[in-house]
């Protein structure tokens, strides 16, 4: 019986409500300070009732205090109220990850031959428990490497309790926890108070026996979530501009969370290589490239209704969420109800950004919700702000700062359970102290974060006049000297006087958004976005100007010139992308005299003509055998670097001078890559038997196959219409060694031809669920239009799958047209205007070294698109344009 259930005289509507969470200013951390200076059943419940339990029940107070740092192959245990949608999230895990699903209930009916609540009915209350324990504690022990385990409430009684808290030493243990709305939709029982009165009273248990905690966030956003609760700014901006069409993606974006989630805690480099291949500046540490951004947004800002998290975090670095709260329910530790909120906001932000998440813990904090400058601080105690601080390492953040001012014996407990989570060790002084930057006292801090093992230090002080901002560039010098400085610096002046410091901090200078700038007319702005941050970068010639290209024979209808260019706008950046047009390759001598030639997109027949041309490609692009991207080397040097068999990503950007030589790389597989991630349903994760399908042979067809390989996809099949030419492309693969990062079995990937439209598939093979057609939809030269379908013994996955047709000239073409047509048996239709921006996000970032504004980039190549063919597109464009969302795949 579940130690969960309260005693019979107690119902849950007489349990009374929880306690109320204030959102508050910040104060002195940073910004704050600047504000002050400046201004299953038929009837399902949450747990089986039992007359004989007693009322919840936690062996022991506080979070659970372990290591966070396992191996890959550590079995994972997920626990949770009914209704949270763990069993969704172990059965996902299990097929994308190749672990065996162990479900508590069911182990517990085959290791005693009935289910729990038979065996309740026939036994007393301590058999039941003495059977519970001896069947928990065998299933834990034998499943220790390479499964995800699902516990239903029965698991949770205290001898269950110890269990997990003795199995989180060595192993994941994740919460997961979910919006009452969504909870109460789920199970069609009690009303949504109850269920949040379940959740204040369960969650100190559950997090009890966890390391770690994931909120899963409902992916629909009219399904009455947030009605009557106190967070629904944010589950009703959950998903603020899509609605998904196909009832096979609804758990899409749910997957993509929590295997991100899962690769991180576990260290899973292939999962984790995935999600940075579509975002190569993904490849570098923030805290390595120069002058990146942070901006910082408080936690009471992102729980206000309307709050955009993608356009806050577009063209920074990294986000920081400024937990700026304090808590008054009067119980030791941190509220349930604040915890929620705490991990909801932190789904919300990871659900619409690319960047690395910062958790900050404001140590200053005021007792209202006044932004006014006359607001006296309050230090939280130790214990509220260790508290905060330990349920961030429960959400493993790629960052998390830790206050400087704190005890030794505080910061080495959090350093000590932070797991992979990277540590910043802040530290702000609200006075300068004695001598300044120039004085040893800011030398003893960096001292002491480094023999804390701290990751990074980050400090600040006012700025009293403006050469202080001089002296800051002489105190990183000073570190710069010191025998051993291998610990990142970012040091900054606060205040109006303190803004300049901000844009020549090398790393991660705290930035804001226009939208969460207060208005005190009476005072001087403090802080900087990051538009102003890149512009003074350039109008003080930090940094040089570029001129970009698109380079081919016939480029006159690109669309990347304005996709380009109005990213560099709303960046402030002073680039400019144009068309250079040329009927030879030589073409390309004018763009590489160019001193301030930064870098070119290259079209057709250019893609693989120019590759003689190059000093150093990536290795996509030496496996692809073609280049879409060309990056100026200006230093020779940089050719030694074993990184650019990577990416032109390590190449210097944003610097003029003399070209030395060409480096070539191809985004056309992101491209791809990512559309099919973004249409490939949950059912049709991939496995080591899934099969791929590639209609065509030319560039783009090449382009294909590698990121079906790149995704894991070990069978790959290439019609084309003239057979020479297809067994031409799949010696070009076959040839080469190439393993997948992203495979889960043994073997290597192998392409093979079907010879003819009328051919059955190979009975060998499953039937593919992911399909690309490279092959014009439009007439060329004179050539009537292919209209090319897929035969139907071709898509008999009962799973359906994704189709990627890369034409776009007309949008709807007859591949198109079929595929919709199937959506009812899970077929999900993508085309080459889903194609375009993804490739381009990726094109940006080699560029510029700067994130790409997604959501830009998407409407304006939906608004710059023409059909030169007549074909009417008006209306579906607009439909897309309306239902713009830059998110991530």
């Amino acid at each position: 019986m579940s130690m969960l259930v309260r005693p019979p005289k107690r119902k849950l509507h007489d349990v009374e409500p929880s306690s109320t969470i204030h959102l508050s200013t910040r104060h002195p951390s940073r910004r704050s300070s600047e504000h002050r200076e400046a201004s299953g059943d038929s009837h399902p419940q949450l747990l089986e009732s039992h007359p004989k339990r007693g009322s919840p029940t936690l062996i022991e107070h506080g979070y659970l205090q372990t290591p966070r740092t396992f191996g890959r192959t550590a079995s994972i245990v997920l626990i949770g109220i009914r209704g949270t949608g763990k069993s969704s999230l172990a059965v996902i895990l299990a097929a994308t990850s190749g672990r065996r699903l162990i479900d508590a209930d069911r182990y517990f009916h085959q290791s005693v031959g009935c289910s729990r609540a038979v065996f309740r009915k026939e036994n007393d209350g301590s058999v039941y428990r003495q059977q519970e324990a001896r069947v928990f504690e065998s299933m834990l022990a034998e499943n220790q490497e390479g499964c995800v385990i699902a516990c239903g409430a029965g698991s949770m009684e205290s001898n269950g309790q110890k269990l997990l808290r003795e199995f989180a030493q060595t192993h994941p243990v994740i919460h997961v926890i979910r919006d009452p709305e969504s909870i109460q939709s789920y199970l069609k029982a009690w009303d949504t108070q109850k269920v949040r009165h379940f959740l204040e009273l369960s969650g100190p248990i559950y997090r009890g026996c966890s390391n770690f905690e994931f909120f899963n966030l409902s992916e629909l956003r009219n399904d009455g979530l947030g009605k009557g609760s106190d967070n629904s700014s944010l589950t009703d901006r959950i998903e603020p501009r899509s609605h998904t069409p196909v009832p096979f993606l609804t758990l899409k974006r749910v997957q993509r969370d929590f295997l991100r989630f899962v690769a991180f805690i576990t260290g899973d480099i292939a999962e984790l290589n995935s999600q940075h291949a579509s975002f190569p500046l993904s490849l570098l540490p923030v805290e390595s490239r120069m002058y990146t951004s942070a901006v910082s947004v408080p936690f009471s800002r992102v729980c206000e209704k309307g709050m955009d998290i993608e356009q806050l975090e577009f063209t920074a670095d990294a986000f920081e969420l400024a937990v700026d709260v304090t808590d008054s329910s009067g119980q030791p530790g941190l509220s349930s109800s604040l915890a929620d909120s705490i991990s909801q906001a932190v789904a919300v932000i990871r659900r619409n950004i690319i960047v690395p998440l910062i958790y900050h813990v404001e140590s200053y904090t005021t007792s209202t919700g006044s932004l006014s400058p006359s607001q006296v601080p309050v230090r939280c105690t130790d214990e509220t702000y260790f508290s905060l601080v330990r349920h961030g390492l429960r959400l493993s953040t790629g960052f998390l700062t830790v206050d400087l001012t704190r005890d030794d014996a505080i910061i080495s407990q959090i350093i000590s359970a932070s797991g992979r989570t990277r540590i910043i060790g802040h530290f702000e002084a609200f006075h300068p102290l004695p001598g300044g930057w120039d004085g040893d006292e800011y030398i003893k801090v960096y001292e002491r974060a480094k023999s804390l093992g701290c990751d990074i230090v980050r400090m600040c002080q006012p700025a009293q006049t403006p050469e202080d901002n001089l002296a800051v560039q002489r105190f990183r010098h000073r570190i710069q000297s010191l025998p051993v400085a291998d610990l990142p610096l970012i040091a900054y002046n606060t205040g109006p006087l303190g803004r300049m410091s901000r844009c020549f901090n090398p790393i991660l200078s705290p930035v804001t958004h226009p939208s969460l700038i207060p208005e005190y007319p009476a005072h001087l702005p403090s802080c900087i976005t990051a538009r102003e941050a890149q512009m003074a970068l350039y109008s003080s010639f930090a940094l040089d100007p570029m001129q970009f290209f698109v380079f081919g024979a016939n480029t006159t209808y690109s669309m990347s010139p304005a996709m380009h260019n109005t990213a560099f706008k709303i960046c402030g950046l002073p680039h400019n992308y144009s068309i250079h047009q040329s009927p030879t390759l030589r073409g390309l001598n004018d763009l590489v005299e160019n001193q301030y030639f930064g870098g070119s997109s290259v079209s057709l027949p250019y893609k693989t003509e120019c590759i003689p041309l190059l000093h150093s490609m990536s290795t996509h692009a030496r496996a692809i055998g073609a280049v879409n991207t060309l990056i100026p080397i200006r230093n020779l040097d940089d050719l030694d670097d074993t990184r650019l068999q990577e990416s032109s990503i390590f190449l210097q950007k944003s610097r003029a001078g003399p070209v030395k030589g060409l480096h070539g790389d191809n985004t056309d597989w992101i491209g791809i890559c990512n559309c099919i991630r973004r249409g490939l349903s949950p059912a049709n994760a991939v496995r080591s038997s899934s099969t791929g399908l590639v209609i065509g042979s030319g560039g783009m067809a090449r382009a294909a196959i590698y990121s079906m390989i790149h995704l894991g996809v070990q069978n790959v099949f290439i019609y084309n219409r003239t057979l020479s030419n297809a067994e031409r492309l799949a010696h070009h693969y076959n040839r080469q060694d190439l393993h997948s990062k992203e495979a889960r079995g043994p073997g290597r990937p192998t392409v093979r031809i079907i010879a003819s439209l009328s051919d059955p598939w190979p009975a060998d093979f499953k039937q593919p669920t992911i399909v690309v057609s490279g092959i014009p939809a439009h007439s060329i030269g004179g050539e009537p239009a292919p209209n090319f379908q897929i035969p139907a013994q071709w898509l008999e996955s009962p799973t359906g799958g994704v189709v990627v047709d890369l034409a776009y000239k007309p949008l709807n073409t007859p591949l198109m047209k079929q595929t919709r047509a199937l959506s009812h048996r899970g077929w999900v239709a993508l085309d080459g205007l889903d194609v375009l921006p993804e490739q381009g996000f990726a094109q940006f970032e080699l560029f510029t070294g700067r994130r790409a504004p997604r959501r830009v980039m998407r409407s304006i190549v939906l608004q710059e698109y023409k059909d030169d063919e007549g074909n009417n597109d008006h209306q579906a464009i607009q439909d897309r344009l309306q239902q713009m969302d830059g998110q991530p795949t």
